[in-house]
């Protein structure tokens, strides 16, 4: 009998079964094997490969656990679905056990604010035992009055009546929707986007567009053919310091977005999460359009990863359908999470946590260009990642199974797209997490040293 899949494994890749599921992850990923497609039997594959039957049982029961494959009693073997829309945040968010993590995009502990005297200095309070109470859905007025004062400085007006308290960004991601959408609308977003709105518009059961970008963001052209032709409810974008992307919106573009979301009566969430980090910062969409627009801030990017402290700013009429998702999401938001952040922001520590970091991604945006920048990437002086574009004739899954095999985690283009298919040959290299300089000096040399050679095919066509 002719073997269904051919994989070449190479005998010097150690330990044979790993090698064996790295071969079928990549030929999944790839499309070659698709959902569905029935597997050699251990045997067929064991004699064609010239191993031990029982390291292919291995593999098969490696690859299962992974959730490539599945069994099916006597009929026996077969390809899974690839991991989800709902599962690529998931999949940043592991838990990584090798050397360099350039895969989780956050700022770097060693520069988190002091939390241990912000608790002593709250403690000493009176009104201290206050903060175990249950605060309103919409947040504390005093952290509400903090959230505006901070999109204040960064150049938004926002009344505090109108500013919501939430759990991040990606908490005001799923509030937002939850109140402006049902299932079966459609959300429009960057054709490559941060992960969560895949998450969200699965877990809300909407449909996810994708609209063209280019060095500038959105391309207002794509944006109102994709408005022309579909009922878009929701654009959701990320103007400064794109994810993954790294383009920061000008002005003028920004304009023309917001002409055509008011024109098809589109309401736009405006991910605001990195513009803290931004010296010149343009207009924002929500200032053009503020009774369609949902300005979204939170502290994880810019002050501490695990703050957990989002603000929203919405459209007046919004208030109360906002209101009732989150008190439906988690009733409101911890007190003393938000009373944190005020005193943060109140006695400078935030401002000077943000200098910090800037200064730290200006040394690592910097780094990258002298040891990638003789390949195809996209940076920012104050930027915590990197695109980078794969020369011919790499692929995303390729290179990020390569670098893992070498000790450093990315994160491939894949996970990003809208339209995975057609997604470009790229990875997100975060640099921001990394907790030394050395490491990320390190990591960037073995990206580029992998970059100067070519993929290993472990796979052939069949």
């Amino acid at each position: 009998m002719e073997v269904t899949w051919k994989p070449a494994l190479p005998k010097s890749e150690k330990p044979l079964y790993l090698a064996l599921v790295r071969a079928l992850s990549r030929d999944i990923e790839s499309g070659r094997l698709p959902k569905g497609f029935r597997l050699p039997t251990q045997r067929e594959l064991a004699d064609y490969l010239k191993i031990a039957v029982g390291t292919v049982t291995r593999a098969y029961d490696e690859a299962e656990r992974k959730g490539l494959v599945y069994g099916d009693g006597r009929r026996g073997t077969f390809v899974g679905e690839l991991p989800s829309p709902k599962s690529s945040l998931a999949s940043l968010a592991k838990a990584v056990t090798l050397g360099i993590d350039f895969r989780q995009n956050h700022p770097a502990h060693r520069l988190d604010p002091d939390l241990g005297a912000a608790l002593r200095q709250i403690a000493q309070r009176p009104e201290c035992r206050d903060l175990l109470l249950y605060a309103p859905p919409a947040g504390l007025m005093s952290h509400r009055l903090a959230g505006a004062k901070w999109m204040d400085s960064l150049g938004l007006t926002a009344d505090p009546e109108n500013v919501f308290v939430c759990g991040g960004a990606q908490h005001a991601l799923l509030t937002i929707c939850a109140a402006e959408a049902r299932a079966g609308d459609i959300i429009a977003c960057e054709e490559y986007a941060y992960p969560g709105v895949k998450t969200v518009a699965d877990i809300l059961g909407l449909q996810q567009v994708g609209v063209a970008i280019d060095e500038n963001g959105l391309i207002p052209e794509s944006f109102e053919e994709v408005c022309r032709n579909k009922a878009i409810r929701l654009l959701y974008c990320n103007p400064s310091l794109q994810n993954p992307t790294n383009y920061v919106m000008p002005t003028q573009r920004r304009r023309q977005i917001a002409a055509i979301a008011d024109k098809y009566h589109v309401c736009v969430i405006e991910d605001e999460i990195l513009a803290p980090l931004l010296d010149d910062r343009p207009g924002f969409i929500s200032s053009l359009i503020p009774d369609r627009s949902y300005f979204v801030l939170s502290s994880s990017k810019s002050v501490a990863a695990g703050l957990r402290v989002g603000f929203i700013a919405a459209p007046p009429q919004a208030r109360q359908s906002l209101t009732d998702t989150l008190q439906g999401s988690m009733l409101g938001m911890p007190p003393l999470m938000g009373e944190i952040f005020s005193l943060w922001l109140n006695d400078g520590t935030i401002e000077k946590t943000i200098a910090a970091r800037k200064l730290e991604s200006a040394w690592a945006q910097q780094t990258a260009g002298e040891i990638l920048g003789r390949f195809t990437i996209r940076t920012h002086p104050t930027g915590y990642h990197v695109w980078l574009l794969l020369p011919e004739p790499w692929t995303g899954p390729e290179f990020a199974t390569e670098a893992q095999m070498r000790g450093v985690a990315v994160a491939p283009a894949e996970i990003f797209a809208v339209d995975r298919k057609s997604a470009v040959n790229g990875v997100r290299l975060s640099l921001g997490a990394v907790p030394a300089r050395e490491h990320v000096t390190a990591g960037l040399k073995i990206i580029a040293d992998i970059l100067s050679g070519s993929p290993r095919h472990d796979t052939v066509r069949v």
